[in-house]
């Protein structure tokens, strides 16, 4: 794991169009991670999710992982 304790954004591509419950679970589950600053989906773009994270706390892959464990087809864009 990197020692970078700077925020970093990345774009998780989810395959699904989110309902409004599933954003709002996905948003405050995976936004109380520790390593995880903000989780925010695209409201007009609902299959886009940004994730600001410490890559020094938790990998990009563990972050895609946590969304595909929920049922989600997803896969990570990149950074930003």
């Amino acid at each position: 794991m990197s020692k970078n304790n700077k925020p970093v954004n990345i774009v998780v591509h989810i395959n699904e169009e989110l309902q409004q419950e599933q954003i709002d679970m996905l948003e405050t589950s995976l936004g109380s991670d520790a390593g995880i600053r903000e989780v925010r989906v695209n409201r007009k773009r609902k299959h886009l999710m940004l994730v600001d994270y410490l890559p020094g706390i938790i990998p990009a892959r563990q972050v895609l992982d946590y969304v595909k464990n929920k049922g989600y087809n997803a896969v990570l864009v990149g950074w930003i």
